[in-house]
């Protein structure tokens, strides 16, 4: 069967709650940019969501294929409607999750995921399917958190880290299209602190730094960001680290953006990582945009 869209906002089920929340939130993203959702579930029987191995009556597989496509209509049924509501298609397919969704992406404007939740489990794995296909797909990915909660209307700002190399202005150009679509203001935040032992240099060092920072941020503003653009954009140069100070702008902010510098590799799973960072412990939904 071909699963194949044009212009869609996918959203990996999986049953869980943090599942929900991607529907949710993809519904709402839905209703400003006039697009279906696809919502999937990819399985396999050697690694089955708990939901699905939980609903199955029957260990064989047409058990196990009704017990997933139960699963994927309960937590559609368990989200409600928005008003108006957006066209919604209904994807089970037998495969992995991650090659599942990377496949049915061709097509799709962003792909939605949950987490699996806030315990010591999540922090360290942040969701196995989160993480693998943040490593492996190259468009844009936003996860949401289980314990989300939607806001209407939502007025909060959307805050976008910049730092200067491709994948962050992709990421700030990604970041004012969905401001626009929402009317809300942008935030650009640029980071600049260094760490420098035993001795201190001279107060005009710092002073330096922030004017660089600011500079780069008014650079990236007016390479990526149209002059005609009624948006409302707010530039902060940080004296922090980077991680803290995103999580710190994404405290009032419903979204959070933020670029990645490559497809897998070790370098990208330390969890010094920004962007792996953000993922962990931003309280609000953030999208991962690739160059």
């Amino acid at each position: 069967m071909c699963t194949e869209r044009k212009q869609h906002i996918l959203v990996g089920i999986d049953g869980s709650t943090g599942s929900e929340a991607a529907l949710r939130w993809a519904y709402t993203t839905a209703q400003l940019e006039h697009q279906p959702v696809t919502a999937l579930l990819g399985w396999t029987a050697d690694g089955l969501p708990r939901p699905v191995y939980q609903a199955a009556v029957n260990a064989d597989h047409l058990g196990l294929t009704k017990a997933a496509e139960q699963t994927l209509h309960g937590t559609i049924a368990r989200v409600p409607v928005p008003d108006p509501p957006v066209e919604l298609h209904q994807v089970v397919v037998e495969r992995d999750p991650v090659e599942a969704l990377i496949h049915e992406a061709r097509n799709a404007t962003m792909t939605v995921i949950g987490t699996s939740g806030s315990g010591f489990a999540h922090r360290v794995l942040a969701g196995s399917v989160a993480q693998q296909l943040l490593h492996q797909h190259t468009g844009p990915v936003v996860v949401v958190r289980g314990d989300d909660e939607p806001v209407n209307p939502d007025q909060r700002p959307i805050v976008v880290g910049v730092d200067g190399s491709d994948p962050s202005c992709a990421a700030v150009r990604w970041a004012a299209d969905q401001a626009a679509a929402r009317d809300v203001p942008l935030y650009l935040i640029n980071a600049y602190r260094v760490h420098i032992a035993p001795f201190a240099p001279p107060m005009e060092y710092f002073a330096s730094l922030h004017q660089g920072a600011e500079q780069l941020l008014t650079d990236t503003v007016t390479a990526n960001i149209d002059d005609d653009s009624d948006l409302e954009i707010h530039r902060i140069a940080a004296d922090d680290s980077p991680s803290r100070a995103l999580l710190h702008a994404a405290q009032d902010a419903q979204l959070l953006v933020v670029g990645t510098r490559g497809r897998g590799g070790f370098a990208e799973l330390v969890l010094g990582s920004t962007a792996h960072q953000c993922v962990l412990h931003a309280p609000c939904p953030v999208a991962v945009v690739h160059a």
